[in-house]
């Protein structure tokens, strides 16, 4: 079976996946090599992956993460990649989402450990949508991991940070490896950046566009 009949089977899958995700805020098991799958038909490239990619997947971050996605999702010298590509296309869909809405999405603030430099950002956790699915197509994250994850970041959308989880505030977890204290050298639990409910389904139909 060549990998476009694959991808050609596995595409109703994974609509239906993002489908009831999007409206449930529930991930569904769908196998990971049905995300490889529809992945490779829209731009991925999971063969260039080498020891330093997979290990970059395995990290929670963005930035992370970045070596694999670049290896994943890069192009021909001279273009821009499209990991890349999909950073500026959600960027703009935060914006478009606020006009339309009247909402303001939140705004995590990153704090660049040798500068000093803060950076803001509302699209954290949409370009983590693509990096989790991408990390567990991947074989470089668990199921029980993305489910989680994902689910956290819908669930915590317009949710309180400044009351408990139980009484309705934003959920918390903690990433083996990641937001260690100092002074203990343990993992702190953190509210995951959050996405609207609206955005997988979108994402998905911009990837699809992709080729």
């Amino acid at each position: 079976m060549t990998e476009i009949s694959l991808s050609k089977e596995f595409k109703p899958e994974f609509d239906k996946c993002i489908k009831n995700f999007a409206e449930t805020g529930k991930f569904p098991r769908t196998d990971s090599q049905v995300v490889r799958s529809v992945f490779e038909e829209h731009g991925a490239n999971f063969d260039k992956l080498d020891g330093e990619g997979r290990e970059s997947l395995t990290k929670y971050s963005n930035k992370g993460k970045h070596v694999g996605m670049e290896q994943v999702w890069g192009s021909s010298l001279g273009s821009l990649s499209l990991r890349y590509k999909f950073k500026i296309w959600a960027e703009k869909w935060a914006m478009d989402y606020e006009k339309s809405t009247g909402k303001e999405l939140p705004t995590i603030i990153f704090t660049d450990e040798d500068t000093g430099k803060k950076t803001p950002s509302k699209t954290e956790g949409m370009r983590q949508f693509l990096g989790e699915l991408t990390a567990y197509a991947a074989g470089c994250l668990q199921f029980t991991d993305i489910e989680k994850r994902l689910e956290a970041r819908y669930y915590n959308f317009e949710r309180s940070g400044k009351i408990p989880e139980e009484d309705g505030g934003r959920r918390k977890m903690v990433i083996s490896g990641h937001n260690i204290i100092k002074e203990t050298g343990k993992e702190k639990p953190f509210a995951l950046a959050s996405i609207p409910p609206e955005f997988p389904k979108d994402a998905w139909d911009w990837l699809q566009t992709q080729k």
